[in-house]
């Protein structure tokens, strides 16, 4: 069976984002397959997934609606929409200020950021994420949640760097125009903090920052990866450098003729298993992607 034939032989949510991200066709899942599974989890009483907000992981609101955002729900569906909001209630409370002493975790900004622009929520709050990201950017170009620790960091987090720029770029996508300009001067910046990394490497020794970043997995959840932040500069379409090769080259070894396996799966509880084969098509479309865009004979040559 061709790499083509096999993604399109899965659930809908894979179907479709094959045909639109590979086959550049126009397609609709209608919300059915895995993102009705998930619907069908939605507690109306009190607008949450798993009964929790942030909580319990990764079955709480927060990471279905990452998952759901992934998989392209309908933005405008009324679960997707009631989620947010129960978000926006417990997730951002006094322009960031989540106690005392500390704000909120830059990461769950980011990803806030990246949920409520799919959702083209017209909510002030989304404004007030943006002017703190924008507040507190390294001069490294990227961000870390630990900025108001205590522990006083001088280098920004992978993690939360990935996490901003996704959300800072859903805002872009989604034609707000709130202080655009600094956020599109902002994500250059941050794109370049990885890249001086190699997107993975620890800037001293050249090695790995940590075995996991060279692993791939789905949900990636809040968690760096290769395969997630090639998949993010490929979805911006941010031009071939010299420095992405050694991850491109990691990912093509991880794969088999163009199919991506599992990976590990991050612990945590789940609503449901995804996928029980070895190989994911979750992954092999994402893997796929960015072949597609940073090395095109290699695409035609595994998809023909």
């Amino acid at each position: 069976m061709k790499i083509i034939d096999y993604l399109l032989s899965g659930d809908e949510v894979t179907i479709y984002l094959t045909k639109k991200y590979l086959l550049n066709q126009e397609s609709n899942h209608f919300d059915h397959g895995y993102i009705d599974k998930y619907l069908k989890l939605f507690d109306e009483k009190t607008n949450r997934w798993g009964n929790g907000v942030y909580g319990p992981k990764w079955i709480s609101t927060h990471y279905t609606i990452q998952e759901l955002k992934y998989m392209e729900i309908s933005s405008n569906h009324p679960y997707y929409q009631r989620g947010l909001d129960t978000l926006l209630t417990y997730e951002w409370i006094n322009k960031g200020m989540y106690s005392k002493t500390r704000h909120q975790d830059m990461c769950i900004v980011g990803m806030l950021v990246s949920f409520l622009s799919y959702g083209k929520t017209k909510n002030e709050k989304l404004f007030e994420m943006i002017d703190y990201i924008l507040s507190h950017q390294f001069s490294d170009g990227g961000w870390n949640c630990a900025w108001d620790s205590g522990k006083n960091p001088k280098i920004s987090s992978i993690h939360t760097t990935l996490s901003v720029l996704e959300g800072l770029s859903e805002y872009v996508k989604s034609g707000y125009t709130y202080k655009i300009e600094e956020v599109r001067g902002a994500i250059p910046k941050g794109v370049e903090c990885l890249l001086n990394r190699d997107l993975f490497k620890n800037m001293k020794t050249g090695e790995a920052i940590h075995p996991s970043v060279i692993d791939i997995h789905y949900p990636p959840r809040w968690k760096y990866d290769i395969l997630r932040v090639l998949e993010y500069l490929a979805s911006i379409q941010y031009p071939y450098d010299q420095r992405m090769e050694d991850a491109i080259q990691l990912l093509i070894q991880k794969s088999k003729n163009g199919y991506m396996p599992k990976g590990s799966q991050i612990p945590g509880l789940i609503h449901f298993q995804l996928e029980k084969e070895r190989i994911s098509r979750f992954n092999t479309i994402r893997f796929l992607k960015i072949i597609k865009f940073y090395k095109p004979t290699l695409y035609k040559e595994w998809t023909s």
